[in-house]
């Protein structure tokens, strides 16, 4: 449960990241961005990442996606999957999205709604982080509303977790 406060905490923190030396005006996409960054708090690791792709929604123009990796206390890893600019809607009692890597036979990740109800968090055993850590380019599909969703890609290669080097960029 702590690992899963910790998160909450830096989902917060990545969605209004300023950074020193950074423009001020940029997005929150633009800080977010489309490479892993790292960060530690309170001994649990945690690297995130945002979607290539927006989308624009009636509540923004440029909504988008950010996959977040954490280190739990277990030594597991969980996944965490929001949205920004748009709200994440999942039906509490079957909270899912889709995920397919590499082009490959979509997967249901199955977890729990973020306590801030922006996003979903996939526990270690729905094994969402051996997905992540072994792919190029994940795509995700969420819900915006009870009858639409949307897919968000991530380019995921690059992630270095657990002693995981980089794999080879994908091509696009």
């Amino acid at each position: 449960m702590r690992g899963f406060l910790v998160l909450t905490g830096v989902l917060a923190a990545a969605a209004g990241l300023t950074g020193c030396g950074k423009d001020e005006t940029a997005t929150q996409r633009e800080k977010i961005g489309h490479v892993w960054k790292y960060e530690t708090k309170d001994n649990q690791k945690i690297a995130y990442i945002g979607s290539t792709n927006s989308v624009a929604t009636q509540s923004a123009p440029d909504t988008f996606a950010v996959l977040l990796l954490n280190s739990l206390d277990n030594g597991t890893t969980g996944v965490t999957v929001k949205t920004v600019g748009a709200p994440f809607y999942c039906d509490l009692s079957d909270c899912t999205v889709t995920a397919s890597i590499d082009g490959g036979r979509a997967k249901i990740w199955q977890g729990r709604m973020t306590d801030n109800q922006d996003g979903i968090f996939i526990p270690p055993a729905r094994k969402a982080s051996d997905m992540v850590m072994n792919g190029k380019v994940l795509t995700v599909t969420v819900g915006l509303t009870p009858k639409t969703s949307q897919a968000f890609e991530f380019n995921v290669s690059g992630l270095e977790w657990n002693g995981k080097k980089p794999s080879a960029k994908p091509k696009v």
